[in-house]
């Protein structure tokens, strides 16, 4: 399987390209006449752009007929907007009838193609009772091509368009298998309609804003809800106007909290994508959802128990795999094609700097200080990941430290790292030859016998299935 194309596999001003070309601000005759310039070693413009268009199959992380979620088309009145709108309704299949916060997922300027159905999917998956409306419904829906949705979408009337979107909120929040907790999820157009609704609706519980246009400041006064809004540090057509909002709404008095990622692109969530940035959309997504659990007040429903295996890789079929785990035992693991996989890899210990952010899973010594056993480096874009301290399954009394570096220092037993977390800090002596390694986003050609694995699975129908598999290459064995 060929290596999945990144944004730094692209010059920055064909990205600022494509992003007019995304946003309706050049056209694809005007996108392919610019990109010329870039075209190289037999690619051609119209070969770049299908390069940065989106690939459904690749990005999407929960298939359709996943046995863990009740999946349906509904809809609902707009008397206000255009009448009556579709939209795709998701709930965790074991939840039956119970009541559940609730979220309405909006779609990017494109209408509500398979990447916002997988987020929605993803989000029902946490718990919530997600729904998503389709904005082209009243010129037919997504049309299954982006290009065509594109010129659909700049036909619709927007002040409409945003009333369907507010209609659709009080028909979700009056279901009766909701809490009557609402919130709502935005990606680029989708994020500048989470800024409006947050100025709009008075039964909002919270809002998250993913790289979207933001109101006029005066607005900031009207917003009713605690809001989270992740940037990319690449965009500056949205960026610009986040100071002035941002000051407006601190003047207000209004709870939020807005993240931007180091060296990520506009769209960086989106996986479908070569402006996807793995790390970051991981961070961005567990500070979604632990941002909608605290504000909504509910708890999701429990979902199986996270399973955690290390082994080595013995067998690979087009669905599953073959593992012998640590304990000599043969586990068979099913992997969806949509399965998250890591390459896991060496680094030195003189990488490792004040301020680095990283893991160490250790062993507690006399003396209060812990010894590593090995420690991993996150990428910058992953800081905050699992920050703390906490007992780790690798071996008896082990622990896992996720904190910053505060400093280290020479000792005679080893590197000495002191660490800084939320709750408090740990001293950590990382003996000589204690294995350091980081992370990239890699594909399932790591998957071979013999490989080194460590994966996270849940139980679906009594078959472990993986979430996420980490994996080293060539021999490379993980050190946990």
């Amino acid at each position: 399987m060929p290596t999945r194309l990144t944004a730094q596999d692209f010059d920055q001003d064909l990205l600022i390209l494509f992003d007019a070309y995304v946003h309706g601000n050049l056209d694809r005759r005007g996108f392919l006449d610019k990109a010329q310039k870039f075209a190289k070693a037999g690619v051609t413009a119209a070969g770049l752009l299908a390069a940065l268009s989106p690939d459904f199959a690749a990005g999407q992380q929960v298939a359709k007929d996943d046995p863990r979620l009740k999946t349906e088309w509904v809809s609902f009145d707009s008397p206000a907007g255009t009448g009556k709108v579709r939209g795709y309704l998701v709930r965790p299949a074991g939840a039956g009838a119970a009541k559940l916060p609730a979220i309405l997922v909006v779609h990017e300027n494109r209408g509500l193609n398979p990447h916002i159905e997988d987020i929605a999917r993803r989000l029902a998956l946490d718990g919530f009772m997600a729904f998503a409306p389709d904005a082209l419904t009243p010129l037919g829906g997504y049309p299954g091509d982006e290009q065509k949705a594109v010129a659909l979408f700049a036909q619709l009337d927007q002040t409409k368009t945003r009333e369907d979107f507010r209609a659709s909120s009080r028909w979700l929040d009056a279901r009766a298998d909701s809490t009557g907790k609402l919130g709502v999820v935005g990606f680029c157009y989708g994020g500048g309609i989470v800024h409006w609704l947050s100025t709009q609706l008075p039964h909002l519980d919270a809002g998250v804003a993913f790289y979207g246009n933001t109101p006029d400041p005066a607005e900031a006064v009207r917003v009713n809800a605690p809001l989270l809004v992740q940037q990319a540090e690449v965009d500056e057509r949205i960026n610009a106007a986040w100071p002035a909002y941002e000051a407006a709404l601190k003047a207000a008095g209004v709870k939020h909290v807005a993240y931007r990622y180091p060296g990520t692109q506009h769209g960086f969530n989106n996986d479908t994508t070569p402006r996807y940035d793995a790390p970051a959309a991981k961070l961005a997504w567990e500070r979604t959802v632990a941002f909608f659990r605290q504000q909504l007040q509910v708890e999701p429903v429990a979902a199986a128990p996270a399973l955690r295996l290390r082994g080595t890789i013995q067998s690979v079929s087009p669905s599953g795999m073959s593992i012998r785990d640590r304990r000599g035992e043969l586990v068979e693991v099913a992997v969806p094609g949509n399965v998250m996989v890591s390459e896991v890899y060496p680094i030195e210990l003189s990488e490792i700097k004040a301020g680095s952010f990283i893991g160490v899973g250790a062993m507690p010594q006399t003396d209060g200080s812990q010894r590593a056993v090995a420690v991993t480096v996150f990428p910058e874009s992953a800081r905050g990941t699992g920050e703390g301290h906490r007992p780790f399954d690798l071996m008896p009394q082990s622990t896992m430290t996720n904190a910053t570096v505060a400093d280290m220092a020479a000792a005679p037993e080893g590197r000495k790292l002191r660490l800084r977390y939320k709750d408090g800090e740990k001293i950590i002596v990382v003996p000589p030859g204690a294995p350091v390694v980081t992370f990239r986003p890699a594909d399932r050609s790591l998957l071979v016998p013999g490989a080194s694995v460590s994966l996270t699975a849940q139980d679906v129908n009594g078959q472990p299935t993986a979430v996420r598999i980490n994996a080293g290459r060539d021999g490379f064995a993980l050190p946990y």
